[in-house]
C-alpha cells in the first residue's frame, strides 16, 4: 500500500506542496517497485507563473509524472525505452484520491511491475 501524502489530497494544493509531496510520493512508488536509487531519477519542473508544473520519475522502462490535469492531481504513467525517451508508450492516468485506497494503490503498483517485467513497449 502506498502512503499518499495527505497534502496531495487537499482540495487546493499549492505549487510548493505539489513539488515537495510529489517527490515523496514518487520515492514511495520507487520503493514499492524495489528500484535502486541509481535505476531512476526524480525531476521537478516548477514552470512559470500560472502553472503548477510537474514532478517526474524516469527510469529505463517507466515514466511517471505527478501533475494537475483538468483541475485534479493525477499520476500519468507510461512505458519508455530508456531515460532519453520522453514520448514513450501510451499515457495512462490515475487520480491521487484513488491511490489513497489500499486496494487501488496495490493494483497500481502491480500494474507498474507488470509493465516493467513484461518489457511492454507500447506504440506512441
Amino acid at each position: 500500500m502506498l502512503n499518499v501524502p495527505k497534502a496531495l489530497l487537499e482540495t487546493r494544493v499549492k505549487k510548493e506542496t505539489l513539488h515537495r509531496s510529489g517527490k515523496r510520493l514518487l520515492l514511495e512508488i520507487a520503493g514499492a517497485l524495489k528500484l535502486s536509487p541509481e535505476a531512476y531519477e526524480i525531476r521537478s519542473n516548477k514552470g512559470g507563473n500560472g502553472v503548477m508544473g510537474e514532478v517526474t520519475l524516469h527510469s529505463e522502462q517507466l515514466y511517471l509524472m505527478v501533475h494537475v490535469m483538468t483541475g485534479e492531481l493525477r499520476v500519468m504513467y507510461r512505458t519508455c525505452n530508456g531515460r532519453k525517451d520522453y514520448c514513450g508508450g501510451m499515457n495512462h492516468y490515475v487520480g491521487l484520491p484513488e491511490l489513497a485506497s489500499p486496494t487501488a494503490s496495490e493494483r497500481f503498483i502491480a500494474k507498474l511491475k507488470q509493465m516493467t517485467s513484461l518489457g511492454i513497449r507500447e506504440a506512441a
